[in-house]
């Protein structure tokens, strides 16, 4: 017997220094040593043993559990790349949908009146470009951090949940395309779009991998009792939606860029809304297409508001912060500029607002058909004025001075 536990022993300790594992398994025996040896040396004094036994329990507690400190749980290595690798997809299949749905002979026999036209109304809705990297760009940056902190954050969960519903909606519109854009009138029946074969399978992977991927970690991340309880999901999603409306109002009135996010949010959630369930022509706002794309483009006007959302609570945090620590918001000191992947979003809501009224201004004043060519727009012309105006709130900057924070 003893033969067997001195064999037992040894092999343990063998396989332990063999082993390129993160987890020390000699450091329990080593553990048991030490403290036997010094209970061995201070067994005269009752009160040391005591203090050694104590050792031993705390030791052994911190070892209990699979090492304690020495394993930590975090995001898988590849998830970054995933995220990396589904931004670029994401991107290119609506570069893909702008570039070959916006073009004379879509469908055969519809010719745009000059090269300029399609152009315009190209930029205009690959204005959602930079949005769409820099959501991804928070959430590449996050799944690259030490542990699930941050993926399991509320803003990137919710970035996970836009990122679904604009994959899932895409999609969809992908595969509806010769409902959603057909023209009225034509006999047979004419659609601006119909996608087939591998071109329709290709844009359906990239949306539906992208989707797939947001809806695994936002599960992933959930809490352990509601991520083992399916049924409640829905009604945890409802209750953020909820919850995030009824927060749509700055928290402090006196600061500009909780001011400008909230009244982003609130106005993309608009134009969404009349893209989504306005008639025609008013659902051309604020992408100026025509049939051709204006109900695709909604899914990226969501994603605005949902990233402005984003922004306008890390504003407020921001402000507590600097209150809380008696800093004052500083002069020409931007509010983002040290918070996780916020720079990144804020980039992305300008980089929209920058390229889309970029549209806009060539529109007017390059496009020599305009605005002959433009009747949708010239039948809500109060509607795109507005539009315009709303969209120069993105340029906006994010930087707070003292002077405007104090009355």
């Amino acid at each position: 017997m003893r033969l067997l536990l001195i064999i037992t022993i040894a092999v343990c300790f063998f396989l332990s220094s063999a082993s390129g594992s993160t987890v020390n398994y000699r450091q329990p025996f080593m553990v048991g040593f030490q403290n036997a040896m010094s209970n061995t040396i201070s067994s005269s004094s009752s009160s040391s043993t005591s203090t050694s036994l104590l050792s031993v329990k705390q030791d052994f507690d911190h070892l209990r559990g699979g090492g304690g400190d020495v394993v930590v749980a975090k995001p898988p290595g590849f998830l970054k790349w995933a995220y990396s690798a589904v931004g670029l997809a994401t991107t290119a299949a609506w570069t893909t949908i702008v570039l070959t749905t916006i073009r004379s002979n879509q469908p055969l026999g519809a010719m745009m009146p000059c090269w300029q036209h399609p152009l315009a109304n190209q930029i205009s809705v690959l204005a959602a470009v930079p949005l769409i990297l820099s959501s991804y760009a928070k959430l590449r940056a996050a799944a690259d951090s030490d542990s699930w902190d941050e993926l399991s954050s509320t803003s990137c969960r919710r970035q996970n949940l836009a990122l679904v519903a604009t994959g899932v909606a895409s999609a969809l519109w992908v595969n509806f395309a010769p409902l959603i854009t057909k023209i009225p009138g034509t006999v047979p029946l004419a659609s601006h779009q119909a996608y087939s074969g591998l071109m329709k399978a290709s844009l359906l992977g990239a949306y539906g991998s992208a989707a797939a991927l947001s809806a695994c970690v936002w599960q992933r991340c959930l809490p352990e009792d509601v991520r083992n309880d399916p049924l409640s999901w829905p009604g945890r999603v409802a209750d953020g939606v909820a919850k995030s409306i009824v927060s749509l109002a700055p928290a402090s009135i006196d600061n500009p860029v909780n001011v400008k996010y909230s009244l982003l949010t609130s106005g993309f959630l608009v134009l969404t809304a009349i893209q989504v369930l306005g008639p025609h022509p008013l659902a051309v706002i604020p992408s100026w297409t025509g049939r051709r794309i204006s109900r695709a483009f909604p899914a990226w006007t969501f994603l605005a508001a949902v990233t402005s959302f984003d922004l306008k609570e890390a504003s407020e945090m921001k402000t507590k912060k600097k209150a809380s620590s008696n800093d004052g918001s500083g002069n020409g000191t931007p509010i983002f500029a040290e918070s996780f992947g916020y720079r990144s979003l804020s980039n992305g809501i300008k980089g929209f607002g920058v390229v889309h009224l970029a549209s806009k201004a060539g529109a007017i004043f390059l496009d020599p058909s305009f605005p002959e060519s433009y009747h949708a727009v010239q039948l809500v012309p109060g509607w795109a004025a507005a539009a315009i105006v709303f969209v120069t709130l993105t340029l906006r900057s994010d930087v707070v001075s003292k002077k405007t924070t104090t009355k």
